[in-house]
């Protein structure tokens, strides 16, 4: 356990116990994930880092007090955009932000505690919707010029002895940034912010992890393969603390020899020696396993490594088939089925993928298509009606197919271009990345 000065912003949803009541499931899951996805992309644009969660708000710390007043305002700023662009009253919400620097201490789990996050909370609590408030503290480390406030005097608050004096933030006058084209696709989408839907793929794969069981994603080239690995490399320590994962991207020059490979897994896995050979791996995933912790290997582009069967031969894929029966789980990604990856090399590998699941991966439904289009992004102009019907035109429900559409519709807007110009490029771009396109 550690100690030291922190800037904390604690943000809450207000009224979150009756709205939540008054709302579908399917509401509930909107409300949440939009929550989540607006704010995780609002503090990595203010150099914040999320580190804890409590009900419906977020633990969030800063390096300054002008990020976090900065990031407080643009939260607020695009939640109130967000709601302007809805017509449902049950899918809009609103914050209330606290702000205060202090002393906490972080605990080997991570958390935060100590009277600064305590504060932080209470400062939140007393806060009105849509407005920030923060401390005397944060007051004093604020240029008067940037950031306009409100003092409100001393306030006595729940579990924090004596009065605080509050300031309300008027006008936050300093530069929020640009906000940027979000739809990129030169690789698979790494920040889980950005990443969408797959929900049923994402609760397949929790219950694989939870029996300890293997899987193989199978898809067609720029289906979206990698961007659920990744997702997954985020979400599976979620879903069980006691997880420890390495993603592979078997692509990468490291593993192009066993060697390689075998150094950027102890990497991966965050181990104190490297893994010199397969009987240290198999040795490693023992001593995992014996320390409560729980082994994930996503395998990325498993095709490479049989067309180096030379360096990874049937003694590596029995390896990892043993390191399986011992309680790891190996999840792969490819174009192919893996028996088929094989048929004509090495029959004896059978046993390694008769113990893997499928998982085929494919386009996106039109209900889901839609719903990509339609998103709210923190920053970015929501598409008209039409843009949104020749956006899905061109982009046939393909999750590729969609990031370039939109991206080059957004561009076109900015811009003053015409759209049907924009999805001529978005088509010469698809038939460059997927050949049948």
């Amino acid at each position: 356990m550690s100690s030291a000065l922190r800037i904390l912003m604690f943000t809450d949803q207000v009224r979150s116990t009756a709205n939540t009541a008054k709302r579908s499931p399917a509401e509930i899951r909107q409300v949440s994930q939009d929550q989540e996805r607006l704010t995780a992309s609002v503090v990595r644009h203010c150099e914040g880092r999320i580190i804890g969660s409590r009900g419906d708000g977020a633990f969030i710390e800063f390096h300054s007090c002008d990020d976090a007043v900065r990031c407080a305002a643009l939260l607020q700023q695009r939640v109130q955009a967000r709601n302007e662009t809805l017509a449902n009253p049950l899918l809009r919400f609103e914050l209330h932000i606290g702000i205060d620097v202090g002393e906490v201490e972080t605990l080997a789990s991570g958390e935060v505690q100590g009277n600064a996050a305590n504060r932080a909370a209470r400062v939140c609590a007393a806060c009105p919707p849509g407005m920030v408030y923060f401390t005397q503290k944060v007051r004093d480390e604020l240029h008067p010029g940037v950031v306009e406030s409100e003092r409100l005097g001393g306030s006595a608050l729940k579990g924090v002895p004596g009065k605080v004096v509050l300031h309300r933030l008027v006008a936050y006058r300093g530069e929020m940034g640009p906000a940027h084209n979000p739809f990129v696709w030169r690789s698979g989408v790494a920040d889980p912010s950005a990443f969408f839907n797959r929900r049923r793929e994402q609760s397949m794969l929790q219950d694989f992890l939870y029996n300890r069981q293997n899987c193989q994603i199978v898809g067609p080239r720029r289906i979206g393969k990698s961007s659920l690995l990744r997702q997954i490399e985020h979400m599976a320590p979620q879903w069980d603390r006691r997880i420890v994962l390495a993603y592979i991207d078997l692509q990468a020059p490291q593993c192009y020899t066993l060697a390689g490979w075998l150094k950027l897994v102890s990497r991966r896995l965050r181990l104190d020696e490297p893994i010199e050979d397969l009987s240290g791996l198999a040795e490693c995933i023992e001593r995992l396993l014996s320390e409560g912790r729980q082994p994930v290997l996503c395998l990325d582009e498993f095709g490479e490594l049989i067309l180096r069967a030379a360096e990874f031969t049937r003694d590596f894929l029995m390896t990892l088939r043993a390191c399986g029966q011992l309680g790891m789980s190996i999840i792969t990604a490819s174009q192919r089925p893996l028996h088929e990856l094989t048929e004509g090399n090495d029959h004896e590998a059978s046993p390694f993928y008769n113990t893997f699941p499928l998982l085929r991966l494919g386009r996106f439904s039109p209900e889901d298509a839609a719903s990509y289009v339609a998103l709210h992004r923190p920053g970015v102009p929501p598409f008209n009606e039409d843009e949104r019907l020749l956006i899905l035109e061109a982009a046939r429900n393909h999750p590729l197919g969609l990031q370039v559409a939109c991206f080059h519709v957004l561009e076109a807007k900015k811009h003053g271009e015409r759209i049907l110009t924009a999805l001529r490029r978005a088509e010469e771009d698809m038939r460059a990345h997927v050949p049948d396109w």
